[in-house]
Formats: C-alpha cells, sequence, structure tokens
C-alpha cells in the first residue's frame, strides 16, 4: 500500500465516523421522541380516566367523589410530552452543530431535568390513583 492509499483510508474512514456519529444522534432523537409519545399516551389516559370517574360517581349512588384535579395532570403530563419533544429537537439540532464543528460535549442537566419532571409528573400521578 502506498501512502496515498493509506490517506484515503484514513478519509474514508473519518467520514464514516461522522457519518455514524450522526446517525447516534437521530437514534436518540428518536428515542426522545418515543418517551414523549409515551408520556402523553401516559397524560391522555389519565385525563380520559378521569371523566369515567366522573360519570361513574355521578350513576351510583353513595359513589366516592373523584379528584377534580386529574383532568388537569392529565393535560399538565400532555404539556410535558410536548416540552420533551421540544427538548429532543433543541438537543439533536445542538449535537448536530458540535459533531460537524468536532467539539461534542455532553449537557447533561436537560437530561436529568427531563427525568425529574417525568418521575415527578409520574409519581404524582401514582399518588392520585392511591388515594382515589
Amino acid at each position: 500500500m502506498t501512502d496515498t492509499d493509506l490517506g484515503e483510508l484514513r478519509r474514508q474512514q473519518a467520514r464514516l465516523h461522522h457519518v455514524s456519529e450522526h446517525l447516534a444522534n437521530e437514534r436518540t432523537v428518536l428515542a426522545w421522541i418515543r418517551t414523549a409519545i409515551a408520556v402523553m399516551t401516559l397524560g391522555i389516559a389519565i385525563n380520559r380516566f378521569s371523566l369515567f370517574l366522573l360519570e361513574f360517581s355521578r350513576t351510583v349512588p353513595g359513589g366516592r367523589t373523584v379528584n377534580i384535579h386529574a383532568e388537569e395532570a392529565g393535560t399538565g403530563i400532555v404539556g410535558l410530552g410536548v416540552v420533551l419533544i421540544l427538548g429532543a429537537i433543541w438537543h439533536y439540532l445542538r449535537v448536530a452543530r458540535m459533531i460537524d464543528a468536532g467539539n461534542y460535549q455532553a449537557l447533561r442537566s436537560p437530561i436529568v431535568a427531563a427525568a425529574l419532571a417525568v418521575l415527578v409528573l409520574g409519581g404524582a400521578s401514582l399518588v392520585w390513583l392511591l388515594l382515589m
């Protein structure tokens, strides 16, 4: 192999590595979008279930009063899903720019904030379900 062949192989390897990094970034944003869809689905389920409980308490004599804030909680969880999608888009674009510039630095705070938001709203939903 000549020096030109080795140089061409190195350039090809660098291009493939660059493409691989972008594909990993795309997989990450798709995982965030799937997570956001799951969070929104949970919010819709809680919202619709609260309507069922409201109607059920009206038709059953002596039925328990329902938590009137469940509908708002469901709406808030759907809102969290929308925020997660917006955050995923922001993160994707930021990482793509850094990959192209060759200076990627991981930013952990948005991921921790998103996880804490899901934890808080999921925990509040659990408490609501247990107290119903």
